[in-house]
């Protein structure tokens, strides 16, 4: 059997170099690298004091694996609609309300609310203006949309897209400039039209 020692004095390995000369993506990755490292070394500590090896965890790629797959994929969707919120974070956001309430809110289209591949419910934040309020109008866009029986992720994509009928602003942004409402419901049920085909 392999077995991996690690040393509370060993010198971090690392290729990236000083925080000065890269970019902070590499300062933050450097800086997990070694809160992950003592916390392995205690790890590899407290399984040793019981006679077992840190190995016996698998190969340091299959922990280095395992231990990455809490940290979220970069997704396309991310770019163009987060960042988002949580449950938690909303239900603070809109004074208190219940997980109840946000899942009512979420039924009757007036929050939207998108469920992630691990089911999780993220709420992306450019539907709240600077007050954390919902945009005045969104409600009644979401519905419309919402009748067409489009799925929610789409419905997001509509809303942050730029539109040649709203003069080349996106949705969201026609709301928080606080443009006529009608106009947009206009283009919600063209759009809604197209997606129930």
């Amino acid at each position: 059997m392999t077995h991996l020692t690690l040393s509370a004095s060993a010198p971090s390995v690392g290729v990236m170099g000083t925080a000065a000369s890269n970019p902070p993506e590499d300062a933050f990755a450097e800086s997990v690298s070694r809160h992950v490292a003592a916390e392995l070394r205690k790890r590899a500590k407290a399984l040793r004091d019981r006679g077992r090896s840190i190995a016996d965890l698998g190969t340091p790629a299959e922990v280095a694996k395992q231990m990455l797959a809490a940290v979220p994929d970069p997704s396309p969707w991310s770019e163009a609609l987060g960042p988002f919120y949580r449950t938690p974070q909303v239900r603070s956001l809109l004074g208190g309300v219940s997980r109840q309430a946000l899942e009512d809110r979420m039924r009757r289209h007036t929050l939207l609310g998108l469920r992630t591949a691990d089911g999780v419910i993220v709420y992306p934040r450019f539907q709240f203006d600077e007050r954390h309020a919902v945009l005045a109008g969104l409600a009644e866009v979401l519905r419309v949309l919402r009748a067409s029986g489009v799925d929610d992720w789409t419905l997001a994509g509509w809303l942050v897209a730029r539109r040649d009928g709203l003069e080349g602003h996106s949705p969201v942004e026609w709301l928080r400039g606080g443009r006529d409402v009608e106009t947009l419901l206009g283009a919600a049920r063209d759009a809604a039209a197209r997606f129930a085909r």
